[in-house]
C-alpha cells in the first residue's frame, strides 16, 4: 500500500475517532451557540447522545434536554443539534433543532410551550406556545421565519375573553422577527418584534371603549388611543421588560 494512502487513511481514522468521542459541550462551543443567547447549567455526554441541563434561550427556560448532533450537516461544517424534552403530565415537552454556521443562527421545527415569566412585564403575558416554528438569523438580521405562535395572556379584563390567547404566524420584516398575533374575535392585537441583538418590543392593542376600562386599564399600564387602549413594552432578552 502506498505510504501516502496510509497517511490519508490514518488521518481519516483520527477524524472519525475524534467525531465519535467528541463531547457535546465541545460541539456546542464550536457551534458558537453559547454566544447566541443559548446557555445551560451543565452539558454532558457525547455529541451523539448528550444531555443539556437547565437550558436557556435568552430568558426562556427550556428545561433538561436530550441532545444529539446530526451527522450529515456536521460533514459540511455545520453543527445542528436535535433537542428533546419528553412530554409528561403538566408538560407538553419540547422538540427542536438548533444550530449555527458562520454568522447564521438556526432554530428549526420548534414545538413547545414556554413560560414568559417577567420578560414582557408589565404586559400581562403568561406563556408562549410554538408550533413547528423555524427562524434563521444571519449577521443579526432575520432571514426567514415560519410556524404558528400562540401567546396566552393572564389578565382579567371585563368585556374580554382571552382564554384562547392570541395567535399568528412568525415572519420577517426588514431583518426583524415579527409575531403579529390576534385574538379569535380580532378585537385584540399584539405585535412582537425581535431584533438580532436581542432587543424586543411588544404592543398590545384592545379595541373598544368599555366603561370599566376607564379606571382599570390605566392602572395596568395601558394608555388611551383612538378606538381603544394600548400598552407597549421594550427590553433586552435576559432582562426584565420595561
Amino acid at each position: 500500500m502506498p505510504r501516502a494512502l496510509i497517511y490519508v487513511l490514518l488521518i481519516l481514522g483520527l477524524i472519525i475517532l475524534a467525531l465519535v468521542f467528541m463531547p457535546l459541550k465541545l460541539a456546542v462551543s464550536i457551534a458558537g451557540l453559547e454566544d447566541s443567547k443559548f446557555s445551560a447549567r451543565e452539558i454532558s455526554g457525547s455529541i451523539w447522545n448528550g444531555r443539556i441541563e437547565q437550558a436557556q434561550l435568552g430568558p426562556l427556560a427550556l428545561g433538561d434536554l436530550d441532545a444529539g448532533v446530526q451527522l450529515l450537516p456536521l460533514l459540511t461544517g455545520k453543527v445542528k443539534m436535535d433537542l428533546e424534552r419528553p412530554a409528561n403530565p403538566g408538560d407538553t415537552g419540547l422538540v427542536a433543532t438548533i444550530g449555527k454556521q458562520g454568522s447564521t443562527l438556526l432554530i428549526e421545527n420548534a414545538t413547545t410551550n414556554l413560560s414568559v415569566g417577567q420578560t414582557l412585564a408589565p404586559l400581562p403575558a403568561s406563556n408562549i406556545a410554538l408550533d413547528d416554528v423555524s427562524v434563521a438569523f444571519a449577521g443579526g438580521r432575520c432571514q426567514s421565519a415560519s410556524g404558528r405562535v400562540r401567546l396566552s395572556l393572564d389578565a382579567n379584563i371585563p368585556g374580554l375573553d382571552l382564554k384562547q390567547g392570541l395567535l399568528g404566524n412568525a415572519t420577517c420584516e426588514d431583518g426583524v422577527l415579527v409575531l403579529p398575533l390576534v385574538s379569535g374575535s380580532g378585537m385584540e392585537e399584539l405585535t412582537m418584534k425581535l431584533e438580532g441583538n436581542g432587543f424586543y418590543t411588544a404592543r398590545l392593542f384592545l379595541n373598544g371603549n368599555e366603561r370599566a376600562w376607564t379606571m382599570l386599564l390605566p392602572t395596568l399600564g395601558f394608555q388611551k388611543v383612538p378606538s381603544g387602549y394600548a400598552i407597549k413594552v421594550a427590553g433586552q432578552l435576559g432582562q426584565k421588560g420595561r
